[in-house]
């Protein structure tokens, strides 16, 4: 990060000189690591202020976008994020219908609850890989399927969930997804969504005023940060099968620790969790 703090003050969206060939080649070369971690094309990724910022985009551009021809109901769940509950609560103050679904006792989303909710005017589910409190982990795979189903866009924070599980956006049924730099070691204040490409999402931007990252989210990049951030997820990549095993024998080793003490009682599933 630090030679596009103190040498290299080119704007990637200058591309008439070497000075902002320079950024534009720093910046697509993180883009490339960001998707690499996440099995997904590089111009599927576009770059945020952060997770907050991305869900946003998501859940209020897609919303905006397709309430004409599709609906004006969204999906939740009770235990997502503040960024997530308080994006959808806006939208509400704007018109749409909001169902928050709850959780089972291990902190999983039952399925048939999730079917039963979908309406012919359902437009997106939201519904966090990891959660940020109790650290469990949804079936990303039978919810997206759902989704696919009843031809509605899945979103997904996936702020908690980098570098601490598998993804392969190539594979999954996942439309939309938010990432944090910061959550995965990065530096804080830039983030990233994924849009998919095939098929096409649209969202309705946001921020406007000069079309950068393909007319969804205008304003010079952070060409220091985005560096980081694609730093931070290449190294996440590298070593994410064995930092995940050294903590996993971290949290087995507290729990065995204090599994026996009287009253202690375990939030969230035990098998599906970072």
């Amino acid at each position: 990060m630090i030679p596009y703090l103190t040498e290299e003050f080119g704007n990637p969206a200058s591309r008439s000189h070497p000075y902002g060939w320079t950024a534009d080649k720093a910046v697509e070369e993180a883009r490339a690591e960001v998707a690499a971690l996440v099995g997904a094309d590089p111009k599927e990724i576009v770059f945020t202020s952060g997770a907050t910022e991305s869900n946003n985009l998501a859940i209020k551009g897609a919303g905006h976008f397709y309430a004409g021809t599709k609906g004006k109901h969204i999906i939740t769940v009770r235990t997502e994020h503040k960024a997530v509950l308080d994006t959808v609560r806006e939208m509400e103050r704007q018109g749409f219908e909001a169902t928050y679904l709850n959780v089972q006792e291990n902190g999983l989303l039952d399925l048939d609850v999730l079917r039963a909710a979908i309406r012919p005017d359902t437009v997106l589910v939201s519904v966090m890989a990891v959660n940020n409190e109790i650290g469990v982990i949804q079936d990303l795979e039978a919810i997206g399927n759902i989704c696919r189903e009843k031809g509605v866009l899945f979103h997904v924070d996936a702020a908690q969930a980098t570098g601490k599980m598998p993804i392969n956006l190539a594979r999954l049924p996942v439309d939309l997804m938010s990432f944090s730099a910061h959550k995965t070691y990065g530096p804080k204040g830039i983030g990233a969504l994924y849009v998919q490409r095939k098929p096409r999402v649209r969202l309705e931007a946001q921020m406007h005023g000069g079309g950068h990252e393909r007319g969804m989210r205008s304003g010079t990049l952070a060409t220091h940060q985005i560096v980081g951030m694609g730093e931070a997820f290449r190294i996440a990549r590298e070593e994410m099968a064995t930092e995940n095993e050294r903590i996993r024998m971290l949290r087995d080793r507290l729990y065995e620790g204090l599994k026996d003490i009287e009253e202690l009682h375990l939030n969230g599933d035990f098998e599906r969790r970072v």
